[in-house]
Formats: structure tokens, sequence, C-alpha cells
């Protein structure tokens, strides 16, 4: 007897009692219904963060920032702080319980490390309004492009040097609905200095930016540019003192790269890529789509003893059947082989029921909920289907269903057919 003659058998064995399949398969269909669906909506978050983030790009940038306290017993019960005796470390002029820094300190900090082209202060600045030509005023929400950070563009390019800004896309078309128009052209940006005098700069608009998270609202400019109005907008004695500094490396290799994170961990630091921000973003996507698929899992589970429950009833009706072939020469393999296949085809048909009904009511949701609630998340789509998710789920529910009737398919692979011809 050939495998497909096989399959087929145990295929239309399968709805010699529907009602009981169906029941069985039912049971299937939830956990995979629940799967396809946890799954699409893990992806379609994937999908919309790697959309959103993928426009900036820092192959050779690190960024360092103190480390945060320990956190332990002290740190949430009543018992104070113990005291330190870490002083300033004189050859740094770096204190050791500070969390902001100096750029010369962090000069200082990093000099061991060799290859760095430039050392940028994370400028924090703010502005009041941006136009060009004359034209409408708009709220200015300014950001800092670090030196070696590209930003991926609609129209125009990245910031290459002083005196230039990229608009984020909505503003730019707020300008002008042909955003090409505007490159070359000088914006106006107003800003308030420390005494709250209105000050005007102009950059160069180069580009218009693709969206995303940063880019979506903010308009970026150069360091250059930023390091000019943080230094009309603070004053102080820590107007000099920054939480945050990015190093721009001329090449940097793996190895490079982790050695560096544990000469500045050493040192109070810590020293991250886009790369390991993005990679966070992922794993927290991640852990969020495993706790999801948990609860399929154990419906999945409850299924599974529906399985085994159906094939050992159908072992105890067709207990002369199996006696039959065996005389006829059916081996204990094929026997097992057919029931196992059984087994196999409930966890398919409940996959393939389960996916179909879960991508059609994805793509429904998908019109409705993002277009009545989700609205100001453009381009995202709550769930996302992707044909290695489908597989995984076809996949794994078919292998809990083997898995399921393996002892069925045992105890009928190993009836004895003697015994089994005399069955009432």
């Amino acid at each position: 007897m050939k495998l497909w003659d096989i399959i087929k058998m145990a295929n239309r064995n399968l709805f010699r009692n529907k009602l009981r399949t169906f029941l069985t398969i039912s049971a299937i269909f939830v956990g995979s219904f629940t799967l396809t669906l946890t799954n699409g909506l893990g992806d379609g978050l994937r999908d919309y963060v790697e959309n959103q983030v993928k426009n900036l790009e820092a192959e050779r940038v690190i960024f360092i920032r103190k480390q945060p306290p320990a956190v332990g017993p002290a740190a949430s019960g009543d018992e104070p702080p113990e005291y330190s005796s870490e002083k300033i470390d004189t050859e740094t002029g770096f204190d050791p319980t500070a969390f902001s820094f100096t750029q010369k300190q962090v000069e200082n900090i990093t000099k061991d490390i060799s290859g760095i082209k430039t050392i940028t202060p994370r400028y924090s600045i703010n502005g009041e309004y941006i136009t060009i030509e004359g034209g409408k005023k708009y709220k200015a929400e300014l950001g800092m492009l670090s030196d070696g950070i590209t930003q991926k563009t609609e129209a125009g390019r990245s910031i290459n040097g002083a005196d230039q800004i990229v608009l984020p896309l909505g503003l730019a078309r707020a300008f002008d609905a042909n955003i090409s128009n505007l490159i070359g052209k000088h914006a106006v940006i107003a800003y308030k200095t420390a005494s709250g005098e209105l000050k005007t700069i102009s950059p160069e608009v180069v580009g218009v930016a693709t969206k995303g998270f940063m880019t979506n609202t903010n308009s970026f400019v150069d360091t250059q540019t930023a390091e000019t109005i943080y230094n009309d907008q603070k004053n102080g004695e820590d107007a000099d003192k920054f939480y945050g500094f990015s190093l721009q490396m001329g090449s940097i290799s793996t190895a490079q790269l982790a050695n560096i994170k544990e000469t500045l961990h050493a040192k109070g630091f810590e020293a991250e890529t886009m790369a390991d921000q993005k990679k966070r973003t992922y794993d927290a996507i991640g852990i969020f789509k495993t706790g999801m698929n948990f609860f399929a899992m154990i419906a999945l589970l409850a299924a599974s003893f529906g399985i085994i429950n159906t094939l050992i009833i159908a072992v105890m009706e067709r207990t002369k059947e199996i006696g039959l072939q065996k005389a006829l020469g059916l081996g204990r393999g094929k026997i097992f082989l057919i029931f196992s296949l059984e087994s196999i085809l409930i966890g398919f048909w409940g996959a393939v029921i389960g996916i179909v009904v879960g991508i059609v009511l994805g793509i429904i949701a998908n019109k409705y909920i993002v277009a009545n609630y989700l609205a100001s998340f453009d381009g995202y789509s709550l769930f996302a289907f992707t044909v290695p998710s489908i597989l995984f789920v076809l996949l794994l529910v078919s292998g809990i269903a083997f898995i399921a009737g393996v002892f069925p398919a045992i105890r009928a692979s190993k009836l004895n057919p003697i015994e089994s011809l005399r069955y009432e």
C-alpha cells in the first residue's frame, strides 16, 4: 500500500463519525485560531517598529551614558543609603556619583579608545516656530542629528555639514505639497534664549525625512546648529554638563565594540549602538508574543486530550477491522502510520481552518480598528500575517496532534489479530 493510499484511507476514517471528528477539530481550531492572531499581532507590532526606526542609521556610532545605580534591598526599603567613600577622580575630574558630565571629562574617559572621530554631546534644544519664505509659522519641534548618524529621506539628502535642517514629512507638506520644491530653500527657526529674547537662525533645507517615531514631528538640525542654540538657551554652572554623548568611530568590528563596552562599563558607563536599542525593542516584542502564545498553547493542550479520546474510541470501534487488516498482511508499522496520520490530519484541518478564519478576521480588524481607533499610527497594521508564522502554526499544531495520537496508534498496532477478530 502506497503512502498516498494510506493518507486517503486515514482521511476517510476521520469522517466515519462526523460529529466526533467535528468537535475534536473544533477544539484544535480554537488553539490554532488564537495562535494565528497572537502571532499576527506580534508581527504587526514588529513591522511597525521596524518601519519607524529604520529611517535612522548609525553603524559606527556608540551612545554612552552613566550607569544607573544598582537596585538592591536598600533601594526599595526604609534603610537609608550607605555612605560611599568614592571621591572625584583627580585624573579625569569625574564624580562617580554624578549622572551628567562635561565633554572634557568624556574625552579623558575615552582617551584610551582608538578610532574615535568625534565626540558629540546630546544637546537638548527647544524652538518656538519655523517658517519658510515668510509663509505660515508652525510650532518648531527640534532635534539634533549627531555626527555619524544618517537619516533616510523622501526628498533631498541627509545632513552632512553645518547650517542644515531635515524637515518631517507632515511639516514639509504643510509648506508645499510638492516637497521637492523645499530642497535648497532656507527655513527660519525662532527660539528663545536664556534671557527670554527671541532669536532666529536660517539653516538650509537639505531633505525631507521618511516617517518614523522621532522623525514624524522633529525637525533635525546639524550638531553645530544645535550647539549654537543650546549655548544661547542654557546658562549656569551645569550648562556644560550632559547626560549622554555619542562617539563616532572611524571603523569598528564586533570584537572592538565588545572591548569598548567592557572598558566603559568598568568606568561606570553604559555603551550601546543603535542596533542594541533596536534589539532591545524586538526582544520586548518577542516576550510579548511568547506570553500571548502561552494562552493559545493551553487551548491546544486541552484539545490534545480530545484527540487522544477520539482515537482511543476509534481503535475500540475498529478492533475487528484492524484484526482483519493484520490478517491480510498489513504490518504493525502501517497500522501505526494510519492512526498517526489520522491524528495529524485532525491537527492539520483544525490548523487550516483556524489560520484561514484568523487571517480573514485580522484583515477585517486592520480595516476597521486601525481606521477608527489607530488612525494616528500611520502605516500601522494591527495584524501582519507572514508565511513563516503561518507555517509555524501549521507545523506546531500538526506536531502536537501527532504526539497526542502516538499512544492510540501504538495501542492499535499492538492488537493481536486473532483476539481482534473475536472482539465484540
